[in-house]
């Protein structure tokens, strides 16, 4: 279970009831709304909580995508919409117009159905179907060729040139 799914499933009790309001449910809802905006919470404000559970609600009805935090999806080569690349605050701060992008990055790109959390269907990997691979015919190993050449005949030697003597520098 995700933060965000822990946070939208203590709401209700949090809002309600000030025994709901513990260390622990504000850390989460801290972390789950700074995943969300990236915006940090302030530790004191007790309205600023029930704000931020508010937008994390908001955020998770309204998108029907959500990417891994720090995913940059981007389209290679082409622009959909006006759009090259999109990343997860694109998604929840304006879904009507990037969820149909999104559907068409994962139409795209299925194999990368791995850096969303959230689809409202699975995507399912393409299937590569490769052809038939048929066997190689057998044909002469060059190494065999030249192993038998070399049996019955002999190689010259190679010519080396001596180095040329070194005279000692008179001074």
């Amino acid at each position: 279970m995700t933060v965000i799914n822990e946070v939208i499933t203590f709401a209700r009790d949090y809002i309600n009831h000030s025994s709901g309001r513990t260390e622990d449910r504000k850390a989460k809802i801290r972390q789950a709304i700074l995943g969300i905006t990236g915006q940090r919470l302030a530790n004191n404000c007790s309205t600023c909580y029930i704000e931020a559970i508010f937008k994390i609600l908001k955020y998770t009805q309204m998108a029907n995508y959500e990417l891994k935090k720090g995913y940059v999806a981007q389209f290679i080569g082409r622009i959909v919409d006006g759009v090259k690349s999109f990343t997860n605050v694109n998604l929840q701060t304006n879904p009507g117009k990037y969820d149909p992008i999104a559907a068409e990055y994962l139409r795209l790109y299925p194999e990368r159905a791995i850096y969303f959390v959230k689809t409202p269907k699975i995507v399912e990997a393409a299937i590569k179907i490769y052809p038939e691979q048929k066997p190689v015919p057998e044909g002469p190993n060059p190494m065999k060729v030249f192993n038998e050449t070399l049996e019955g005949t002999v190689l010259p030697k190679t010519v080396r040139r001596k180095p040329a003597k070194r005279t000692k520098k008179t001074e």
